[in-house]
């Protein structure tokens, strides 16, 4: 799967949860702990607004005041995305 894809998927799962940890993320896409990191890490430096909370009851919460609009693809939107991921 191509780092695009992945952080698109990841950007989907993070923005429709309050809060996460890194080892949620891990345990959906099956990747390590540090790739986690380094995915976040690229999502808060295209603009994604990322707070972490270190300590054993912490994890990341994207920020509520700046939440991202749903994204909504027409079915011709849709399939054109499909069949580039495809080639």
């Amino acid at each position: 799967m191509s780092k695009a894809k992945r952080l698109l998927d990841i950007l989907m799962f993070v923005t429709s949860k309050k809060k996460f940890t890194a080892q949620e993320i891990a345990h959906e896409f099956h990747i390590s702990i540090r790739t986690v990191h380094r995915y976040i890490l690229d999502l808060s430096d295209m603009g994604l607004p990322i707070y972490s909370e270190q300590g054993r009851n912490g994890g990341y919460t994207v920020l509520t005041s700046r939440f991202l609009p749903p994204i909504l693809f027409t079915e011709e939107e849709a399939v054109s995305i499909f069949y580039a991921f495809q080639s």
